[in-house]
């Protein structure tokens, strides 16, 4: 079977900004985002392409991390609020996407993302993993 960027990453293969992890679920910083801060939450557990297709207490558990992760964001990113998007066209891998706005164009898809420095990465998934209250 072939691998998709997501397991690969939950597997370590590949490096990723990772600012919460569980057991059963991982949170890392978009490397295309569309504001800063913007966030993927992804369950562990491979071969589920849709949120929904997640049972009922693994669709709970991770909505529960989810929200664990967008306060701990919201502490270090300024903005009005946490968008929460679950859309998965580009990856098949169910994933949640956490982004912080001012107002609701921030969601657009379809705008230009952000270039940020490997070392800007680095500096702000430390100060979001800090943020983050996880029991482990």
């Amino acid at each position: 079977m072939n691998k998709n960027i997501f397991t690969k990453i939950i597997k370590n293969e590949i490096s990723a900004y990772k600012i919460a992890e569980t057991y059963n679920h991982l949170a890392f910083l978009d490397i295309y985002p569309l504001k800063i801060g913007h966030t993927l939450v992804i369950p562990k557990k491979e071969n589920i392409e849709k949120i929904f297709s997640l049972t009922k207490n693994e669709f709970l558990s991770i909505m529960s991390f989810t929200r664990k992760v967008a306060i701990g964001i919201e502490k270090i990113i300024p903005c009005n609020r946490i968008g929460i998007f679950v859309l998965g066209f580009e990856i098949p891998h169910a994933h949640i996407h956490l982004i912080p706005m001012d107002k609701e164009s921030d969601g657009d898809f379809s705008k230009k993302r952000i270039d940020l420095s490997e070392k800007y990465f680095k500096i702000l998934s430390k100060k979001i993993k800090k943020s983050i209250e996880i029991e482990k």
